[in-house]
């Protein structure tokens, strides 16, 4: 976050109540226009077109925008203008997604180290968009979008996939998301721009979770969408009270979706729950439609390979995407840290759009503070995401009172930084949690998985 990002944080946070939610809600009108204007509406009508082509067809049409994100990258981007040379390559060489092969893997650590590099230089800097990921990988990353692709490209395939789920721009909604909207109770905000209640994973406990289940119930929203964990936190508090919400459909994202997590909110919700993927590099993207046969990818958008990994089986490797828009930043064969599996069946909804089979987001556990008390991971993901000197983490609960942070050492690892780490952990776990940093040279994987940020050993 930008200084002055962070000086308004503040100030808003300062705020009382009533000022809060007249800047929720000037923040959200201005939200909606960059999202919706434009040709928002163009593009999506476009997509419902598309949708419906063969595969051959929306091929041919990846293929072609495919090759001039490649002749623009050559001629325009540093980064790239050497990696085609030093492989003796030109743009030619790259006609299809199955010549993506001649080109090396983009990781986090490329990106940061030759960051300058990857901006095209014939790309106005007044129409790129600094942007960040969310914090789901433990690795910060800054980078650029095109402002039509940060907003009407991105909110259009969004909603084409909402619509799949009878849901569309300007319906009710409920958003569970990890984010602070205010520091005052009862801690949701109305979004009147967007028709959207905005409930915090962040105040979302055992003392809350009663409130919040009120709060939808009041607000009738035609859908829920948000962190899953979160949606079956909620909706196993309605199940031990035999509660139920009846909405049209409960849209998932930012996690792993288990199976049991999906049977109580489909059993509490009355309706069928739409998941997706995606993330903020804006690679690719992918969501199930209503015969939920697989995540159906958004082929207009990026091009998703899967990188097999034999250990894993059944066609599972990680994800690899290629953004066909970001033209301020291109984002070439990038290793997203997702594994998935591809489909060789075509969805029976008729639909042209290739599948993956199934997809392994982030998989981290549960924390409970030394009261018992659970906290999503969603919240220490989002808190650490914030903190720019955080490079790389990883958060174990290694009894009912004891907690360690790992944190690479990076050479920006300080008192003051650790200070702030323990800060937001206590906030978090309580005072009286046991709670230690420790510095290393590299953090720990799991062999064969993917890398898990928040570990509770306790359970084990």
């Amino acid at each position: 976050m930008s200084m002055l990002g962070e000086l308004l944080e503040k100030a808003y946070f300062s705020c009382p109540l009533t000022i809060q939610k007249i800047g929720i809600n000037v923040y959200g009108y201005w939200q909606a226009r960059n999202r919706f204007g434009g040709n928002f509406r163009e593009i999506l009508e476009e997509l419902e077109d598309s949708q419906w082509w063969p595969p051959s067809e929306l091929e041919e049409l990846q293929n072609d925008l495919l090759r001039r994100i490649i002749e623009h990258a050559y001629w325009n981007v540093p980064y790239y203008r050497l990696v085609f040379d030093e492989r003796g390559l030109k743009p030619a060489d790259i006609k299809c997604k199955e010549d993506l092969c001649k080109l090396p893997f983009l990781t986090k650590e490329i990106i940061n180290k030759n960051f300058s590099d990857l901006i095209a230089r014939n790309f106005p800097r007044s129409h790129m968009v600094l942007h960040h990921t969310g914090g789901t990988t433990g690795r910060r990353l800054e980078f650029y979008l095109p402002e039509g692709l940060r907003w009407n490209i991105n909110y259009a395939n969004l909603y084409r996939f909402y619509r799949w789920a009878s849901f569309d721009v300007g319906e009710k909604r409920v958003t569970i998301a990890g984010r602070f909207f205010t520091n005052h109770p009862p801690y949701w905000m109305i979004n009147r721009a967007e028709n959207q209640l905005l409930l915090s994973t962040h105040h979302l406990t055992s003392q809350t979770v009663d409130k919040y289940i009120e709060q939808i119930v009041k607000f009738s929203p035609k859908v829920i969408q948000g962190h899953p964990s979160a949606i079956a936190y909620l909706a196993s508090r309605m199940e031990a009270f035999d509660i139920t919400i009846s909405v049209k459909a409960v849209l998932t994202t930012g996690e792993q979706l288990y199976a049991d997590q999906r049977e109580v909110i489909e059993r509490r919700f009355q309706c069928k729950v739409f998941d997706g993927w995606g993330q903020g590099e804006a690679v690719g993207m992918a969501a199930e439609c209503e015969v939920h046969e697989g995540y159906h990818i958004a082929s207009e958008y990026g091009i998703v390979e899967v990188i097999q990994d034999e250990k894993l089986g059944s066609g599972v490797g990680e994800i690899v995407a290629t953004s066909l828009h970001n033209y301020a930043m291109p984002f070439i064969r990038y290793k997203t840290g997702d594994l998935g599996a591809l489909s060789e069946n075509n969805c029976s909804c008729g639909r042209g759009l290739p599948l993956l089979s199934k997809i392994v987001g982030r998989i981290d556990d549960v924390i409970t503070t030394p009261e018992g008390e659970a906290v999503l991971p969603v919240s220490f993901r989002t808190r650490f995401a914030k903190l720019a000197f955080l490079e790389q983490y990883q958060l174990i609960q290694e009894s009912s009172n004891s907690y360690k942070l790992l944190v690479l050492n990076n050479g920006h690892i300080g008192f003051k930084e650790q200070e702030e780490c323990l800060e937001i952990l206590h906030y978090y776990l309580g005072p009286s949690a046991d709670v230690s940093i420790e510095l290393v040279a590299e953090i720990p994987r799991t062999p064969g998985a993917k890398q898990r940020l928040i570990v509770n050993k306790s359970r084990s």
